[in-house]
């Protein structure tokens, strides 16, 4: 027997703007390029949450492995902006761990988070995480995160920043070792999947992860990735 939807599947264009963090205005931006999956009935747009769970999937795969524009393009900058979602307590440069896992409990422990928020929980949900499958997906970067964010109640998305003095051996496959790891802490697997496709587009120039490991402290480093990121936005078509 087909599984039957309850009322809470469909989501409305509010609802989804609400579900994804976005302004109901990107939704119809989105709609008018034919970017999103879903469903007119009458005149009104109908979203299946599966259909756009699989969609933010499959768009942060392809950010991933190396698709230069995406559908993620058409968000404003500030929805899925990462340099907001740093603050210099949560910034440390010239970062020197023995090994991976020495580094992501620093930095669970150091960060400044929501005062309810099981550390060493959160630690082991990171952890599991990393023994699923290595999250240093890019060169340069990692983006450790845990399992799945819902049982923290984080309060607002933060990203956890290490600049390490040299590229760690990160246990990853593909040899990748990273000199930066953001760490994404988001209240949902949707804003996750958000800020880990721009991210990856960001911590993947090599350029800037050099410019973060010569930053003198964190507020130059985190002004660094604002001004790559601002061009990182896309470039409306001439007319």
């Amino acid at each position: 027997m087909p599984e039957t939807q309850s009322a809470g599947d469909i989501l409305t264009i509010r609802q989804l703007a609400e579900y994804l963090m976005i302004s109901e205005k990107t939704i119809y931006r989105m709609l008018d390029r034919n970017q999103l999956p879903a469903v007119r009935v009458g005149a009104q747009w109908r979203f299946r949450r599966l259909d756009i769970d699989a969609w933010l999937t499959e768009e942060a795969r392809r950010v991933e492995y190396g698709a230069k524009r995406g559908v993620l393009d058409a968000f404003e900058t500030a929805e899925i902006a990462i340099h907001p979602l740093l603050a210099p307590e949560n910034v440390w440069l010239a970062v020197n761990p023995r090994s991976r896992d020495e580094l992501l409990a620093l930095m669970v422990q150091r960060a400044m988070l929501d005062s309810d928020v099981d550390r060493q929980q959160l630690l082991r949900s990171v952890l599991d995480r990393e023994a699923l499958c290595s999250t240093a997906i890019v060169e340069n970067a990692a983006f450790p995160h845990p399992l799945d964010p819902r049982p923290f109640r984080f309060t607002r998305k933060r990203v956890l920043l290490a600049v390490l003095q040299e590229p760690i051996d990160y246990s990853d496959p593909h040899g990748h070792r990273p000199r930066v790891v953001a760490m994404i802490l988001a209240r949902s697997t949707q804003g996750h999947l958000l800020a880990l496709s721009r991210a990856i587009k960001l911590f993947g120039d090599a350029h800037l992860v050099a410019d973060l490991a010569s930053a003198p402290d964190a507020a130059a480093a985190i002004a660094r990735i604002r001004s790559a990121e601002s061009r990182l936005a896309p470039k409306e078509p001439a007319a």
